[in-house]
């Protein structure tokens, strides 16, 4: 009996000592309220303008960017048009992937206690490819994402979902585009300057050096070549010391007599003739090559 009296003692005066504590709930407030405090600055006129800009400039780039599929798979976006939104998942990996030979040389994300980003590489030498790995710790987060490469900047918005994500990401580059215009424009102009006759400026990709000469003469032609328009028969040293040839143009059985231009060493016919002769002197010391149009 005492002890039933002792139990029912406990139970009515000793058990609230260790009842449940009471929980103070927290206010309904947004998220950053719980991690910052203090109030926002008041904004000048100019810094409100320029918040204007950053604004509309991030409204375009949700509405007006659109990215393309790669064939590998990939979500290919026209690098520096406007900023990507890139959406990830938890539990799952976004590939940002750089143009092949980029270096990364730092990497900015806003939010670094939610968002886990890591670099990766794939290949080596000229075939190295750099790539950003991004992982969220959570749903419903979003923040901004900078890297900076050896080559350009990136700008990025990244937002986690609870399932929808990118796997792969990559860009369409208009600047490596429009230097690659300008290296083939540079190399086709070194090709030609080396293909251009220092003496003339003429470009041999425009000169046809198909003729035969035959017979003999100490002033016989180096070689003779048209360039569409006219024909160049150029002559060797030796010209300056005997007399200059005549040149006859072969018209069928009628042999027509036409003039030339002198230029240093080079004979400048303004036509293009099939078969001609060039002679010089008479009779029995008369010499005399001929100039056959063809291989």
């Amino acid at each position: 009996m005492n002890r039933l009296f002792f139990v029912l003692f406990l139970f009515t005066f000793v058990s609230p000592v260790f009842a449940a504590p009471k929980v103070t709930e927290l206010p309904d407030l947004p998220l950053e309220s719980l991690y910052f405090g203090g109030e926002n600055p008041i904004l000048t006129p100019s810094e409100q303008k320029a918040l204007k800009i950053a604004q509309d400039w991030q409204a375009r780039s949700a509405t007006q960017l659109t990215p393309v599929p790669g064939p590998d798979g990939s979500i290919k976006f026209l690098h520096g048009a406007v900023q990507p939104s890139i959406v990830c998942a938890v539990m799952q990996v976004t590939d940002i992937e750089l143009e092949p030979g980029e270096q990364i040389n730092n990497i900015n994300i806003g939010d670094s206690a939610r968002w886990l980003v890591e670099p990766a590489i794939t290949g080596a030498g000229v075939a190295e490819v750099q790539h950003i790995v991004v992982k969220p710790m959570d749903v419903g987060l979003e923040t901004s994402l900078m890297v900076t490469t050896n080559r350009r900047t990136y700008h990025f918005r990244l937002k986690s979902h609870r399932t929808q994500y990118m796997p792969r990401v990559s860009f369409i580059y208009p600047d490596a585009v429009q230097a690659r215009f300008l290296a083939l424009r540079e190399r086709k102009a070194e090709e030609k300057e080396k293909l251009t006759i220092p003496e003339t400026q003429e470009y041999l990709g425009n000169l046809d050096f198909a003729y035969r000469l035959s017979g003999d003469a100490p002033w016989k032609p180096v070689r003779v070549y048209n360039d569409g328009v006219k024909t160049i028969i150029q002559m060797p040293p030796k010209m300056k010391q005997t007399e200059a040839p005549s040149l006859l143009v072969l018209n069928g059985d009628e042999e027509v007599m036409v003039n030339y231009r002198l230029q240093g060493d080079r004979f400048i016919v303004d036509q293009i003739f099939d078969k001609a002769m060039l002679i010089a002197g008479v009779g029995s010391k008369q010499t005399k090559v001929t100039i056959t149009r063809g291989m």
